[in-house]
């Protein structure tokens, strides 16, 4: 009887390592790509800043997909080369990939990376992270899978319909054109975004492209939407920062640029 239970006891043994083998074997090992995918994406950029869609597609497996903000799923060649090229249209000359891991797991590569975006002039207009999903097609790494999403801010909201907008336009003397722009950008705008947060959210600050007729340009101050609750006096955000005597010197140096100004309550319609 006792030699029985040894024998089951061992046998169940056996068939656990035997199990525990299996399992371990079946396992999938990860490899480290991080190298191989760097390489694959030197190709991909070098298509994408050249503005050769074309080859930009050839980066992507036959049935790929891109899942880009805001849109519907794109799936197919025809579909991915005609998203990009619409991006290039929209004045993106340059892009940026950093691959911070890229793992492969059989045929598959997971990449992980951040990304930037560049208009002319080397401009930075956009950053953010990626996932990627490679596989392996007659040795080539191609995109199989490609989503992002930005680290840039949600955009302000604006106004909706019946809502109003405050416009202010400032006359400036042809001659103080950029101190009044000093005084809009180093000294109103951070005093609003530090004192008045909510309030600075919904400012834009607009700039003419040419002078008027009687040689002054013409500069805005949007408050979209603007709120009842708010008070838009422009010396409350620079007393809240620098104190009412540096607020009043500040208050100056806007007054002098001035010729004129004019403010106007427009409603928002529904276009």
């Amino acid at each position: 009887m006792i030699m029985k239970q040894s024998a089951t006891r061992f046998c169940h043994l056996v068939v656990g390592l035997c199990l525990m083998l299996f399992f371990v074997r079946c396992t999938p090992v990860q490899t480290d790509v991080t190298n191989e995918i760097k390489q694959a994406n030197e190709v991909f950029l070098a298509a994408f800043n050249s503005g050769d869609t074309k080859a930009l597609g050839t980066n992507y497996t036959e049935n790929a997909k891109l899942y880009p903000a805001n849109s519907e799923v794109l799936e197919g060649t025809p579909a991915i080369e005609g998203f990009w090229g619409a991006v290039m249209k929209m004045g993106i000359k340059k892009a940026q990939l950093e691959t911070v891991i890229a793992q492969q797991i059989g045929n598959i590569a997971i990449e992980e990376g951040r990304y930037k975006l560049f208009v002319e002039g080397d401009f930075m207009v956009d950053q953010g992270k990626y996932l990627v999903t490679w596989e392996k097609v007659n040795g080539q790494w191609k995109i199989s899978r490609d989503i992002w999403n930005t680290n840039n801010p949600a955009p302000a909201v604006r106004a909706n319909q019946n809502d109003s907008i405050f416009i202010i336009q400032n006359f400036i003397k042809p001659d103080k054109t950029k101190q009044f722009e000093e005084f809009t950008m180093n000294y109103l705008m951070p005093a609003s975004r530090e004192f008045f947060p909510e309030l600075a959210k919904t400012v834009r600050f607009l700039k003419p492209s040419a002078p008027n007729k009687d040689g002054t340009f013409t500069y805005f101050y949007v408050m979209d939407p603007s709120k009842n609750s708010m008070n838009y006096e422009i010396t409350l955000p620079l007393e809240a920062k620098y104190g009412k005597e540096k607020a009043q010197e500040y208050y100056n140096m806007y007054r002098e640029c001035v010729k004129e100004y004019k403010a106007q309550v427009t409603i928002q319609t529904g276009w």
